[in-house]
Parts: C-alpha cells; sequence; structure tokens
C-alpha cells in the first residue's frame, strides 16, 4: 500500500519556563521501519524537519503559541494523489488541535485516505477524537509496530477490522470494547529507526533542546516501557508496566552506526527509564569502552537511582556520559506514596552526591501542585531541592501539575471534580510552568504555585551558586559563547534569549 507518515508542527509557548524545539522523532522512525520491511511503499512528511526556522504565531487561551515547521496547508499540499493510508503521530495533548485542523483540510481534499492516528496521546485520547472529528478513521492504542502492521493489511484486503488487537475504529464509535494487543518482547528484532526516510542533517544543523547541546546529536531507545505505574504519568496507558531492554552490544553497534553515517558528537537516551538493572549498565559501558570513538551521552528523561553508585557512576563518566536527571518529583515522602513514586529520597541523595563526586551534571526533577499535596508537602519539597543544591546537584526543573489524558490522576479529577477538556485545557499540560499554569490543587491557588514554583527555583540556583561561586562564571560563558553549555539552565537561557538565527514569522489567527 501507499503510506504516507506525518509529523505535525511543533507547538512551543515561549512564556513558560521549559526549554524544548524540534528532535528527531524517533517513535515514528521505528513505524516507518516495520512498514517498509512489511513491503508497503512508506513516505515521510515532517513538518517540523523540513522547516525548523519557519515559525508561525497563533493566540490561544494560555498565551502565544509558537509552531515550528509547515503548516497545515503547506503539509496537506505535500500529500501524494495515490495515498491510501495517512498515519500521524499524536504524543501530547497540546498537539491535538493542530492534528485536527490538518486532518479537516486532508479529508476535505482526499476523502478517500484512510487516516490512522497512533502514539501516546491518541492512546489516551482516542474516545474524544472521535466525539470531536469524524476525520480520524483509526487510532492505534499503545505500541504501534505490530498493530499497524495488521491494520495495513486488512485495509488492503478490505477485511473487518472490528476487535483487531490494539487498534479501534471511529465506526464501532467511543463504546466500543479495547482488545489490547501483548508487548512487543524482543525489541531487539525490530529494524532500526528509517532515519533515512528523514530530513536527518536539518535536524543535526539545530542546537540541541532534548539534552544540553553538545554538538550533533541523535536520539536513541536502549529500552521500552517502565516498570512503575506513577499515578501522574500516562505510561503505564501507553506501554503497560512491561519493561524491555536491548542487548547493550546492540545499543552501541547503533550508536557506532550513527558516529560513522552522520558524524554525532552526542547520544540522547529517549528512555522512560533508561536504567534499572546493574548488570545492563555495567555491560553497555564495557561495551562502549572497547569502542574506538569518542561520543558523549546524556540521560534528559530521568532514570532510577537504585544501581547508581560510585562503580557505575565512574563507568558512566568514563565513556562519555555527561548528564543525568534524577526524577523524585516530591520530595515528601506521602507524596511519593499517593504518586505511587517508588523512591527512596535519602538513597536518591546518596547517588547524587556520588555523581557530582563522579563531576556528571546533575538536575532532579519536581512537581507541585498535585491535587492531594498539601502545603506541608510542598516545604518538604523545598528543603529536598535545597539539600540536593548544597550537595552539589546543578539543575532543577519545578513544574506546576497538569492533567494528563490517560494517567490515573486524571481519571480521579474526571470522577471527582467532572473535570472537562475543552480548548483551554488542551495547552494547559504545555502550560505547566510559568504564568500560564492553572491549579487543580483545592488548597493552593494557581498564583501561589506560581509562587512556590519561583521561590523553589531561586533558593535552589541561590544555594548551588553561593556554595559554589564558580558556576557563576561557567554560567556567564556558556550565555555567552565563550563556552560550551554545560546544564540545563545553560540551555534554557540559550533558547529564551538568545537569538536563534534566521527565522520566518508569520503571524495567524
Amino acid at each position: 500500500m501507499k503510506v504516507v507518515l506525518l509529523r505535525p508542527p511543533i507547538v512551543q509557548l515561549r512564556t513558560n519556563l521549559s526549554s524544548y524545539g524540534a528532535i528527531l522523532p524517533i517513535g515514528l522512525s521505528y513505524i516507518a521501519a516495520v512498514v517498509r520491511a512489511a513491503g508497503h511503499s512508506v513516505e515521510v512528511i515532517d513538518a517540523p524537519g523540513e522547516a525548523p526556522h519557519t515559525l508561525t504565531v497563533r493566540p490561544s487561551p494560555v498565551g502565544e503559541l509558537t509552531f515550528q515547521g509547515l503548516m497545515p496547508d503547506e503539509l496537506v499540499a505535500r500529500i501524494p494523489e495515490t495515498t491510501q493510508v495517512l498515519g500521524v503521530t499524536h504524543m501530547f495533548l497540546h498537539e491535538w488541535p493542530i492534528i485536527r485542523e490538518i486532518l479537516e483540510k486532508v479529508k476535505k481534499r482526499f476523502p478517500h485516505i484512510q487516516v490512522v492516528l497512533g502514539g501516546e496521546n491518541a492512546t489516551a485520547y482516542w474516545r474524544e477524537i472521535f466525539t470531536e472529528t469524524d476525520t480520524v478513521d483509526y487510532c492505534v492504542l499503545g505500541e504501534g509496530e505490530q498493530s499497524i502492521l495488521e491494520l495495513l493489511d486488512r485495509i488492503g484486503a478490505v477485511r473487518d477490522v472490528r476487535g483487531l488487537p490494539g487498534v479501534v475504529g471511529r465506526e464501532e464509535g467511543v463504546d466500543q470494547a479495547v482488545v489490547e494487543r501483548p508487548r512487543i518482547r524482543e525489541i531487539a528484532k525490530l529494524p532500526r529507526p528509517a532515519w533515512d526516510l528523514f530530513p536527518v542533517e536539518s535536524y543535526l544543523t539545530l542546537e540541541d533542546t532534548h539534552g544540553v547541546h553538545r554538538g550533533r546529536s541523535m536520539p536513541i531507545l536502549a529500552t521500552r516501557g517502565c516498570p512503575f505505574d506513577c499515578t501522574f504519568c500516562s505510561s503505564p496507558k501507553m506501554w503497560t508496566r512491561l519493561y524491555g531492554t536491548r542487548p547493550p552490544a546492540d545499543v552501541v553497534a547503533e550508536i557506532r552506526d550513527y558516529v560513522q553515517k552522520y558524524r554525532v558528537a552526542n547520544i540522547n537516551f529517549c528512555d522512560l527509564t533508561a536504567i534499572v538493572r546493574k548488570e545492563w549498565i555495567v555491560e553497555f559501558c564495557d561495551c562502549l569502552a572497547e569502542q574506538n570513538f569518542s561520543v558523549t551521552w546524556q540521560l534528559p528523561t530521568g532514570t532510577r537511582t537504585e544501581v547508581l553508585d560510585d562503580e557505575v557512576l565512574a563507568k558512566m563518566v568514563k565513556t562519555g556520559c555527561r548528564n543525568i536527571t534524577y526524577a523524585p518529583e516530591s520530595g515528601s515522602r506521602r507524596m511519593l506514596q499517593l504518586m505511587k513514586k517508588k523512591v527512596d529520597l535519602e538513597s536518591l541523595l546518596r547517588s547524587l552526591s556520588s555523581a557530582v563526586r563522579a563531576r556528571l551534571v546533575t538536575r532532579v526533577n519536581i512537581i507541585i501542585g498535585h491535587p492531594r499535596e498539601t502545603r506541608r508537602d510542598t516545604w518538604q519539597s523545598f528543603l529536598f531541592l535545597v539539600r540536593a543544591a548544597w550537595l552539589g546537584c546543578d539543575d532543577t526543573a519545578v513544574m506546576i501539575f497538569a492533567p494528563y489524558p490517560g494517567s490515573e490522576d486524571t481519571r480521579n479529577l474526571i470522577a471527582e471534580t467532572g473535570l472537562r477538556f475543552g480548548q483551554d485545557y488542551y495547552y494547559l499540560p504545555l502550560a505547566r510552568s510559568g504564568w500560564s499554569s492553572r491549579t487543580y490543587n483545592p488548597v493552593m491557588s494557581t498564583g501561589e504555585l506560581i509562587f512556590w514554583q519561583y521561590l523553589m527555583l531561586v533558593a535552589f540556583y541561590a544555594t548551588a551558586y553561593l556554595t559554589r561561586p564558580w558556576r557563576i562564571w561557567k554560567a556567564f560563558c556558556a550565555f555567552t559563547g565563550l563556552s560550551g553549555e554545560a546544564t540545563q539552565l545553560d540551555q534554557l537561557l540559550r533558547t529564551k534569549f538568545k537569538s536563534r538565527g534566521a527565522e520566518v514569522v508569520n503571524r495567524g489567527a
């Protein structure tokens, strides 16, 4: 079949306290690889990759949004007349309004095309998607490689799709029973990402916004899933709790290919939970040490701490690891229990101290404003952050709670408060830092949470810089270009305040 895979433009909110932009879409590249390997004709339309310096500004309920990449009319114009199936990656809720606009134009011009959505938000939000539009024919739920192949076979053979595991169809409505598909267990047998179908060089010439910018960077997945079920996270809905790892030698071989083919200097691990087993990370470091190439690598998303002792951290640094993110999410043991976040804070701080001694650049993530959080819990998170800074932690991200579709917390909010989705809600998870945030906490107002957020950030960086004043000079050098980036704060200052180079800015309604 003739299959076109489409990536929508990146949606950004410049008033928040996050730094992000276009990075290579690793999930879509895996889908492209398996569809092509099955014999289908595959073409990719990558909105940000094809126009990374084109920005369109539009108003929204949370402030001005910036869309990076090609916009709906331009994307539709690139779809070939012969297309039979259009697959669209849909990872985040804030993408839905622009995706819906794209698909309305697609169906108007190509009513024969079968539209398939896949990704994290398509998995969690499919009932609302079918309710809000008739332009989506199918949603692939969860891990998509096997489901999309069977769906294409049935569409091509004009066979009934009802009851297909991992797929829901618009014709069956929002009350249809979902048949879950078992997770792929031998992920090492999947074909490598089909990067040859994507404008890779366009991404590599951009400054990195996933991890700290350390030169030409490629994303990689060493694992799939997460063995935990945090209540604020949509991962259990997307991946279940099955956690799978690739052989370390296979991951190293992929890194070697990227170094040779794309001349990359850095690797960003996109795993939900990159390190769970000590044996795996030790073997990975040993395999990487055997190679002759020089490359740095980062864990910008967050990882567990149980196995990160002095021995492991030393191996990681020796093989090029430079940045690591810890994700306790709260400094309150009560909140950790309520959020099902299985973290021992004292063990995490010991691991953090070891990472600082190993000269890793460290970051700690915190969430405030959970619906069941009290001021006492927030104060404990404040004290925890100050302790982390005192121990030498370099960075922090303090985010205001936002309900993600598919998470346990969101289901509870719907049941307990009648939470409704709407134009403002679409973008609130995007605005979980800064003045566009909104409270879902019955005790603390939005203004109070913003106060706590800024107070915690000021206290953290004041402690970090006053106890290690040379960091002020390093931050100045990174901002002015006298040296390279080292921290997420360096990245934030670069993306928020420095020129992005040649940009074409369009203002639309």
